[in-house]
């Protein structure tokens, strides 16, 4: 693995970045105790200055824009497992922010940002309208950034208040047309995601002279249609299809499911549901028997190191799967792409913190990618949204975007028709020996 070196465990640029966390402190906590204070802001006040043209002088601030961060409260899973710890999204945003600062890239246009951070317990919709209501109403954002597993959230600030969001999880596609124009994901719809699935895995000759069981949660609907409108297309029927009604902390129904697949004849199982629920149905598949091959697609978070390892590993080794993510790079040997390294070099040296490059890959390293990925496409829709950004010509701005690389995920591109970023997928291989995923190839369009 390459990777440029020579970073000290605090830099200069690592002092300035601490000096500006102490010149930020003061900020108040919201009830949940999410720390709201922009670390790296170090604005001046806005200037009274807005004229048409959006024209200022060089490091002139004139107008500050709030930006929404949400992300996922991991507490109760860290003190499980403290490799599910996604580190601090909120030192994360703060080092792109000086980055750019550093960089000139802002102020830009005389526009700065002020960074708004709120934490959301992925399990509970209530927590995540609750999160989407104070950015909205109490904070007034511009636009909003959200990490993984923020989609009710994420259709609130779209259908209710008209506020840009660009999320990180694919939704459904129906999803995209209540909250449009404002609602944006980084990785494809979840309808795309399995049309994607169904043609990468017949080309490899996955579904050859199988009986396919598949186990799919309600809320995915739409996804589970059209991966089986999919395999009409090619032929194929489900011979054992389930729902379940799992509300994230698996299902009553995960054992069941086993039961069935297995009266059904089911020798390959396709699994729409979240990780504990998968993580039920294998281990109840272990304990009955039952080994049926695997075929995992981009779902939910089950394609990390850290929640694969809690999979019975005597069933998913050498499983494969269909990702859209650069998960499997490292322990591939490839060379760490321009967009991670500069992410990673960025957060050493503002932090002082060390995100060793070794696989299986950290929780924390990847959300540190995942953060600056939504940092980036945020600048680049910003950079193209004019002198005097409107919500309006913000969202024309990212619909521009083209064949955009990113650090954690494939190239994203999005359009006045679709809002769903990241299409091409690879192959990744599970290894139980490394307890890794292991990339294969290069992405590609398996609809093409």
């Amino acid at each position: 693995m390459n990777r440029k070196s020579g970073i000290a465990a605090i830099t200069l640029r690592s002092l300035i970045g601490l000096s500006l966390i102490v010149a930020a402190c003061g900020g108040s906590d919201d009830e949940s105790g999410a720390d709201v204070t922009d670390l790296a802001t170090n604005t001046t006040p806005n200037s009274a200055d807005d004229s048409s043209t959006g024209s200022t002088a060089p490091g002139e601030i004139r107008q500050t824009l709030r930006i929404g961060f949400a992300y996922e409260d991991v507490g109760a899973f860290a003190i499980l497992n403290d490799k599910f710890s996604i580190g601090d999204p909120e030192l994360q945003a703060a080092a792109v922010l000086q980055a750019w600062r550093r960089d000139g890239e802002l102020p830009m246009n005389g526009i700065d940002l002020e960074f708004v951070y709120v934490k959301f317990n992925q399990l509970s919709p209530e927590d995540q309208i609750g999160a989407c209501t104070r950015l909205a109403e109490d904070e007034e954002v511009f636009a909003v950034i959200a990490s993984r597993d923020f989609q009710v959230g994420a259709q609130c600030l779209a259908e209710r208040y008209d506020i840009p969001v660009i999320d990180s999880s694919g939704l459904a596609q129906s999803d995209y047309q209540r909250g449009a124009p404002w609602l944006f994901t980084v990785r494809a719809d979840q309808s795309q995601v399995m049309e994607s699935f169904v043609a990468w895995a017949d080309k490899q000759g996955a579904f050859d002279g199988k009986r396919i069981g598949l186990y799919w949660d309600t809320r995915s609907e739409e996804a589970a249609d059209a991966f089986k409108a999919a395999l009409a297309d090619i032929g194929i029927e489900v011979a054992s299809d389930l729902p379940s009604d799992g509300e994230g902390i698996g299902s009553p129904q995960d054992a069941i499911v086993v039961q069935r697949f297995v009266a059904d004849g089911a020798d390959l199982a396709i699994l729409m549901v979240g990780t504990s629920s998968v993580t039920n149905f294998l281990a109840s598949a272990e304990q009955q028997g039952y080994s049926p091959a695997l075929l995992f697609p981009e779902w939910a978070n089950q394609l990390q190191d850290v929640s694969t390892q809690s999979f019975p590993q005597s069933l998913v080794d050498g499983a494969e799967a269909m990702t859209m993510s650069r998960v499997g790079e490292i322990a591939a040997g490839f060379d760490l792409n321009p967009r991670a390294v500069e992410c990673l070099d960025n957060y050493e040296a503002f932090s002082g913190d060390d995100l060793p490059l070794v696989s299986p890959e950290s929780g924390e390293m990847g959300q540190t990618l995942f953060t600056c990925d939504l940092m980036s496409i945020l600048l680049e829709g910003l950079r193209n949204a004019g002198g005097n950004p409107t919500k309006e010509s913000f969202v024309a701005a990212l619909e521009m975007i083209t064949d955009f690389p990113l650090a954690a995920w494939g190239n994203l591109t999005f359009s006045p028709d679709d809002h769903a970023g990241v299409d091409q997928v690879r192959t990744i291989r599970w290894a139980t020996a490394c307890e890794c995923w292991t990339a294969e190839g290069e992405f590609e369009d398996p609809r093409i």
